[in-house]
């Protein structure tokens, strides 16, 4: 059985609910590219839409979330959208705030906080 959107969601650090004829996808998704992340990405055909809806409010594509928070589309939804958010160092933020002190994962800290 294939995992539900909300388990892609939140299995990935960043994931883009796209399809490829959509201008506003690839705008969002070669801005993220272009700003050094590499997103999950996922096609949204009329199942993935349906689950999208129930979760944001609309069948419409793009939907980024980073880190299990929604930035939104392109330019609107969500924290304000893709390019906003890349403009003021929102997804910069969630990526580099949640990376830290994860299992595994190297850390600067002496020790508990």
């Amino acid at each position: 059985m294939a995992p539900t959107v909300k388990e892609q969601i939140e299995a990935a650090d960043m994931i883009a609910f796209v399809t490829s004829t959509c201008p506003f996808c690839i705008k969002a998704l070669a801005a993220l590219k272009e700003a050094g992340y590499e997103p999950t990405v996922v096609q949204a055909d009329y199942f993935v839409k349906k689950e999208l809806s129930e979760i944001a409010g609309s069948t419409s594509v793009p939907k980024v979330w980073v880190k299990g928070e929604f930035i939104g589309g392109c330019n609107d939804g969500g924290l304000g959208g893709v390019m906003p958010c890349l403009e003021s160092g929102k997804i910069k933020e969630l990526m580099g705030v949640e990376g830290r002190g994860r299992p595994g994962a190297a850390s600067s800290a002496a020790g508990p906080v």
